[in-house]
């Protein structure tokens, strides 16, 4: 909206002090043809309204009875009626008569609640597209809990938001914190909130009794009304503005690392908007009124029972993780195991022994296997060894796959190709050997010397030197066997 007093100041600044109109323009930050009319109509002694607004005199009483017969009736559809009776100007014009028309809309008035430290935090999901996990997009949602009274913040990203997830959250949250505040407000999520009927709210049984542990009342924000936990719903926008848009990551713990160092650095830090103070500050204060940790952590660990598979494998979110194929002396195929996971680690208990432990993958359809178990089974089945080299290249991804295929179809020895290929996995590591086999198959040059030779071409652009060659004594036994490398700063250490 001009004001005359703006409309002044164009005139004066454009015919007194010579100032050119897009200069003007730019200082009002409007467009140049707004500078253009204040000036001419200055000019022309006058300033009223320009004369396309009569263009709604003829039908200004028809625009009346519509909009008191039908007050949410827009500007758009108004259009289209008068269209049919002969108006024949943009819908702009239109809109200003409405808007003068229309009784102007009520809006909520809010009241502000101020709570104690330590009585209320609000906690909610927030969505963050996708992120890509080794050949998966794997959905990216950040948790994040607000307390009320300092404003203090807290936010952790994960790859899904299933009850063990949403639980290992509140821990890291309230470790984070510091205690546990008397009251947590939510949306309603079904990992809080299975029914909501009214006033009447049915809470998630395995979520109450995480309450229960934790000692802290949770509170169902009313249906369709975001107000109620406003604080960490402008908390995600602010996440979304301030951390996630325009950072690049290379993984769900780079994203965990770069959180925690903006948590602390800037979102804790800044003096806030409401309280001006700073929410570190009045965390210090806040800090000593929350209920203290338990002494005993709550078991948020995914807990599956399952039946071990012929393969002597077990199954988790599409991928498989191997197991010893016997134990204590008897057969674990076809047993039934119990199977813990959390963002780190699968377990394989049985019988409340752990048998078998692997990192978790996140990644989806891969055979994740630990080198002692397979050896086992090859034992018992020697001829089996030449597929298992095969399958183990062959399941890096659907690209190395497909080199393989391509090999066989060529007069190219597959075995000799698969030792070959099995000492760069030793040399380069999986990854950069499925990036060599796949840029192989890209440029139709197949054989192990052509995958090197791209592998050390990636390395060198990225200024990473090639690695030395293992020493190879003759013995079998020896070549062939798994060494896990180990921290010499650990023997430092004894010095």
């Amino acid at each position: 909206m001009i004001t005359p007093e703006m409309r002044a100041e164009m005139r004066r600044l454009v015919i007194r002090e010579g100032w050119k109109i897009e200069t003007v323009a730019r200082r009002f930050g409007v467009h140049h043809s707004v500078v253009r009319r204040a000036v001419a109509s200055d000019r022309e002694g006058g300033g009223g309204a320009p004369p396309a607004a009569s263009a709604v005199e003829p039908f200004k009483a028809y625009i009346v009875e519509r909009l008191t017969d039908y007050p949410s009736l827009t500007a758009t559809r108004l259009l289209l009626e008068l269209r049919e009776r002969g108006y024949a100007h943009s819908v702009t014009i239109l809109r200003r008569y409405v808007a003068k028309v229309r009784a102007p809309r009520s809006k909520k008035a809010y009241l502000r609640v101020e709570t104690e430290p330590g009585e209320v935090a609000q906690v909610d999901w927030g969505s963050f597209g996708h992120l890509r996990i080794g050949n998966t997009q794997r959905p990216l949602s950040a948790f994040a809990i607000v307390l009320k009274w300092s404003r203090v913040l807290y936010v952790d990203f994960s790859l899904d938001q299933r009850m063990d997830t949403f639980l290992r959250m509140h821990a890291r949250a309230f470790a984070f914190l510091g205690g546990i505040p008397k009251k947590v407000i939510y949306d309603n999520l079904k990992s809080v909130v299975l029914h909501h009927v009214g006033t009447t709210v049915q809470f998630n049984p395995a979520f109450l009794a995480f309450a229960g542990h934790m000692l802290f009342e949770p509170v169902a924000a009313p249906v369709r009304y975001p107000q109620a936990k406003g604080n960490v719903e402008n908390a995600i926008k602010y996440i979304r503005t301030s951390f996630f848009y325009g950072r690049s990551f290379q993984g769900i713990e780079d994203v965990r690392a770069q959180a925690a160092q903006w948590l602390r650095e800037v979102a804790n830090a800044r003096i806030h908007a409401t309280t001006r103070e700073r929410p570190a500050d009045r965390h210090l204060i806040e800090k000593t009124r929350l209920r203290a940790l338990p002494e005993h952590p709550f078991d948020t660990d995914l807990v599956v029972p399952m039946i071990v598979s012929k393969e002597a494998r077990v199954h988790l979110d599409t991928n498989s993780y191997s197991v010893p194929h016997s134990f204590d002396g008897r057969s674990v195929v076809g047993q039934t195991v119990h199977l813990r996971a959390d963002d780190h680690t699968v377990r394989v208990l049985l019988d409340r022994i752990v048998i078998a432990e692997h990192a978790r993958c996140w990644d989806r359809h891969r055979a994740i296997e630990l080198p002692a178990h397979i050896d086992a089974l090859l034992e018992r089945r020697p001829s089996a060894r030449g597929p298992r080299r095969r399958d183990r290249l062959a399941t890096l991804s659907p690209g190395a796959a497909m080199y393989l295929k391509e090999i066989a179809r060529r007069r190219i020895h597959l075995e000799s190709e698969v030792r070959k290929l099995l000492r760069l996995l030793d040399l380069y590591g999986e990854a950069e050997v499925e990036r060599g086999m796949v840029a192989a198959l890209t440029q139709r040059t197949f054989g192990a010397r052509y995958v090197r030779a791209l592998i050390d071409q990636a390395r060198f652009a990225a200024g990473v030197a090639e690695p030395l060659d293992p020493v190879v004594t003759g013995n079998a036994a020896a070549d062939n066997a798994h060494v896990t490398p180990q921290d010499l700063e650990k023997y430092d250490a004894l010095y």
